[in-house]
């Protein structure tokens, strides 16, 4: 490595961090945001501010592929990236960032927010970004790549991030993974830190954004009616459904009358109907540790008899965007939609294998 200085490419979108106002809004630009911020020597910062700036609760998939088309038109100028970002969302842009690139990104890209606006007293702004510059810079020097998120002195697999607190500044981790680098006095470096490829590197950044739009979240209980989906089914307003189980894929298999229509069925009849109409349902876990196993129990079994899919380990965020991007991909094929959910690409799932004997 040469003793040039580390060039970083910081892209504002919004969020807490950069707030003002009562009620809050998105207002400051990247460098009224980083005026005053301890900046570590040896790096260089171009700022830019996204189009739009605001709260992350309002960013669509569509504005996530603009701003990772905006990185990747910067991508060859550049050693590394940092996107200040609002916290609400910002699992999901992390995981659609490590979606839409991949292992073709050959780069470290960490996406930043924060609990409080940097004019709030007791704000931690100033450490997160530092810790964010000192993070974007070692990794660099080190040939440490993807995506990741800094949350005061932890460093995150993107393809794995979840908020877990509204208020705490510890606000971010990553369900059945340790922090693959603490930022200390100086940067420790842990497992699940990937480094460059020298065969990937050489070659060109490759961009996958296809997603499918009409895909949404059901939490189905026993008392969650079974007519949530069918009545979408009904009017085809999806191409895609997840729907959050119990245990292991378990889907409640009682029976409902639906007085509206003078039918009875329950949610395996109402996975039955979707796949029947194309529309694919993915089955996913909601617990910290959780793996569908769909033919683990009857009810699971079930459920993938009438079509379901097994979304696998992956968190709430990353099962939105791959399946979504599955979808697209191959929005006729089942088959081809769960292989390609239950290969681990860059890290989504939990490793290791179960003996299911």
């Amino acid at each position: 490595m040469d003793n040039k200085p580390t060039r970083i490419y910081v892209l504002n979108t919004g969020g807490t961090l950069g707030m003002v106002g009562n009620p809050l809004r998105a207002a400051k630009s990247a460098t009224e945001l980083l005026e005053g911020i301890p900046i570590p020597k040896d790096i260089e910062l171009t700022l830019e501010d996204f189009k739009i700036r605001q709260d992350s609760t309002n960013l669509l998939h569509s504005e996530r592929v603009i701003i990772a088309r905006q990185l990747a038109t910067n991508y060859e100028k550049f050693d590394a990236f940092v996107v200040m970002h609002g916290t609400d969302s910002l699992a999901e842009t992390t995981g659609a960032f490590a979606m839409f690139f991949k292992r073709s990104l050959q780069k470290p890209l960490i996406v930043v927010g924060a609990q409080m606006t940097k004019d709030e007293v007791g704000s931690e702004v100033s450490m997160q970004l530092s810790n964010t510059f000192r993070i974007a810079h070692s990794f660099h020097k080190n040939n440490a790549v993807g995506v990741y998120n800094v949350c005061i002195g932890d460093v995150w697999d993107g393809s794995r991030l979840k908020k877990r607190a509204e208020s705490n500044f510890m606000a971010f981790y990553t369900p059945g993974r340790n922090p693959v680098a603490r930022v200390w006095p100086h940067i420790h470096f842990e497992e699940g830190v990937r480094y460059k490829d020298p065969v990937l590197a050489v070659q060109n950044l490759h961009l996958d954004t296809e997603l499918e739009k009409k895909v949404g979240t059901i939490r189905v209980s026993a008392d969650t009616p079974p007519w949530m989906l069918m009545d979408m089914v009904e009017r085809g307003r999806l191409k895609g459904v997840i729907l959050e189980c119990k245990g292991a894929g378990q889907i409640p298999n009682r029976e409902w009358t639906d007085y509206d229509t003078d039918t009875t069925y329950s949610w395996i009849d109402a996975i039955a109907a979707a796949t029947k109409a194309g529309i694919h349902v993915g089955i996913l876990s909601p617990f910290e540790d959780g793996r569908v196993i769909l033919e683990r129990y009857e009810l699971g079994a079930l459920a993938k008899e009438a079509g379901a899919i097994s979304l696998e380990s992956l968190t709430p965020d990353m099962a939105d965007v791959k399946f979504r991007h599955a979808i697209a991909l191959w929005p006729d094929d089942r088959d081809r939609i769960q292989e390609f959910i239950s290969t681990n690409i860059i890290g989504e799932l939990l490793t290791g294998i179960e003996d299911r004997d």
